[in-house]
């Protein structure tokens, strides 16, 4: 039988301030992630607008509620920055396109993967060589996340949160791993969303399960005050290479610095 293993732990990822100058480039093992605090960016919603094409636009206007239409136009405009400043192309030329299970990609650049996080006041992407997932989420303390045991968990998930100190942070914690890993997959959440492991240590994946033989890890980190993420990634612990959680400043400048990066 074909398997695979995946590794589950916690990482100390602190957030460091993005600064001028930054030069936007990949090595092979690096994951390299970015947090946007949305309400900071509601004054340069026009100015980001520009940077948005028609199909993009008018699947902004699609939102019902002004604040989601607000939030999309912010880190959507910041991903396509983003992903002209790593790929050195104009913003114009920034097009993605769309898997099986609506995973964006660039068809133009295969080698760069990213993925795409976002919940109530924050965004979250992540950039890498590798195959990535992230999933960030918002500790709320109206959610009856008990609901879902019996559809997303098996029985010793249950017990592990059932038998936490703190309940809900046990729940966002394993909740967190499953979403970053299956969408480093590609798989989105299908009925084998309940066999994907996420309580921490080593694990053995069945090839009918994850559909590759790769290696992968999966780490839990704080990713903001009352906000829990997880990033899941190709490899093995000892080939693992840097891994940065940049926090964007509400800067036009440096939004704008990104643009500038010339052509290979």
């Amino acid at each position: 039988m074909k398997t695979s293993r995946l590794f589950i732990s916690f990482s100390d990822i602190k957030g460091v301030t993005l600064v001028s100058g930054k030069e936007y480039s990949l090595d092979t093992g690096d994951i390299i992630i970015y947090s946007i605090y949305l309400p900071n960016f509601i004054d340069f919603k026009a100015n980001l607008s520009q940077f948005l094409n028609s199909p993009e636009l008018k699947k902004a206007k699609r939102y019902y509620k002004e604040i989601d239409r607000n939030r999309f136009i912010i880190y959507r405009s910041i991903l396509k920055l983003l992903l002209g400043a790593y790929t050195k192309s104009d913003i114009k030329n920034i097009y993605l396109d769309y898997d099986f299970n609506k995973k964006p990609y660039l068809a133009s650049h295969p080698w760069l993967h990213f993925n795409i996080s976002h919940s109530e006041d924050y965004a979250a992407i992540a950039f890498s060589r590798k195959k990535v997932g992230l999933d960030i989420e918002y500790l709320s303390n109206d959610f009856k996340f008990t609901d879902l045991f019996p559809d997303i968990f098996d029985d010793h998930e249950r017990l592990v949160i059932q038998n936490a100190d703190d309940k809900k942070n046990a729940f966002y914690t394993l909740w967190t791993r499953k979403e970053a890993f299956v969408k480093a997959l590609g798989k989105g959440i299908d009925e084998d969303f309940k066999y994907i492991p996420c309580v921490e240590g080593q694990h053995n994946l069945d090839f009918k399960l994850v559909k590759n033989t790769q290696n992968w890890q999966v780490y839990s980190f704080d990713f903001a005050e009352h906000y829990l993420a997880a990033v899941a990634f190709e490899g093995l612990p000892s080939t693992s290479g840097n891994q940065v959680l940049y926090i964007i400043p509400d800067s036009m400048e440096i939004l704008l610095e990104m643009t500038q990066r010339k052509n290979y």
